[in-house]
C-alpha cells in the first residue's frame, strides 16, 4: 500500500497532543484562498511511500512521541483513504496514538469511513465557514459533509476537535460568533479551536505562478481574543 506525500515532520508539538511525527499527504479537494501548501493541491505531485516504510521511519524517533503519536495531515488525507486504513491498523496494533487533520467535506457514512474511525484516535476538523455561504467563499465547497461528519464522530464518542481559521473581515463577525456558539452547544460543549490567518503561504503561491486572492491583514492575538470573547457571550446567553 502506497500514498503520495509532500513531507514528513518527525518532531511537532502543533498538530495534536504531545509531540508527534506528522505526515503529509498530496492533494486537496478545496481550493481555499487562505491554502498556505498549495504545493500540495495536486494528488499526483511529489513522492510516493509505503505503511512499512512509514512504520519504520516513526520507529527510528518512538522515544520522543511517548506521550504524543502520528498526525497525517495534508492536503487532505481522506483523499488516501485506503492507505490511512492500512497505516492506521498497524500503529494501532503497537499502541500508538494516532490522529487525521481533515476538512471533513469527503465524508460518506460507508464501511470505509468505519474502519477509519476504529483507528484514528483524535481527529482535528478544520471548518472552512460557519455555513455553505461562507465555506463556499473561503473554499468553493460548502459544509453539510463536514457537519454530518462531526456530528457522526459525535454519536459515536469519537475525540475531534474543530478548528477556524479567524479571517480579518471575512469571517470574524457577530454572525459567524453566534453560529459558532450554536455549533458548540450543539456537539457537547465541544472543542473549539480559534487559529490566525497568516501571510506564510503567500511566496509558495508567487512561486506557482497562481493567483493569492486574498488582501487582507494576518489576524493578531487580539483579533483572535475578541472573536472568542464574542463566541462566549453568546453561549453565556444560551446562544438565542
Amino acid at each position: 500500500m502506497r500514498a503520495n506525500y509532500h513531507s514528513i515532520e518527525t518532531f511537532s508539538s502543533v498538530d495534536g497532543p504531545g509531540i508527534r511525527y506528522v505526515l503529509f499527504l498530496q492533494g486537496c479537494n478545496l481550493r481555499c484562498g487562505y491554502c498556505h501548501n498549495p504545493d500540495m493541491l495536486s494528488i499526483k505531485k511529489n513522492k510516493s511511500i509505503t505503511v512499512d516504510e512509514i512504520v519504520s521511519d516513526f520507529l527510528k524517533y518512538q522515544s520522543f512521541y511517548t506521550n504524543g503519536g502520528i498526525t497525517v495531515s495534508g492536503g487532505e488525507p481522506l483523499l488516501q483513504i485506503d492507505f490511512l486504513i492500512a497505516l492506521f491498523t498497524e500503529f494501532k496494533k503497537i499502541g500508538i496514538h494516532t490522529c487525521i487533520e481533515t476538512q471533513g467535506t469527503l465524508f460518506t457514512d460507508d464501511e470505509k469511513y468505519r474502519k477509519l474511525i476504529e483507528v484514528t484516535d483524535l481527529f482535528i476538523i478544520n471548518l472552512k465557514g460557519v455555513d455553505d455561504k461562507y465555506a463556499k467563499a473561503i473554499s468553493g465547497y460548502g459544509i453539510k459533509e463536514t457537519l454530518n461528519f462531526i456530528e457522526h464522530l459525535h454519536n459515536k464518542n469519537k475525540k475531534f476537535i474543530i478548528t477556524y481559521v479567524l479571517l480579518p473581515t471575512i469571517n470574524d463577525n457577530k454572525e459567524c460568533a453566534k453560529k459558532i456558539a450554536k455549533l458548540v452547544k450543539r456537539f457537547g460543549d465541544c472543542d473549539f479551536e480559534v487559529l490566525p490567518y497568516h501571510k506564510l503561504g503567500v511566496k509558495k503561491w508567487e512561486e506557482l505562478n497562481l493567483p493569492y486572492r486574498l488582501s487582507i491583514d494576518s489576524a493578531t492575538r487580539e483579533d483572535v481574543k475578541r472573536f472568542i470573547e464574542l463566541i462566549k457571550q453568546y453561549l453565556e446567553q444560551e446562544v438565542a
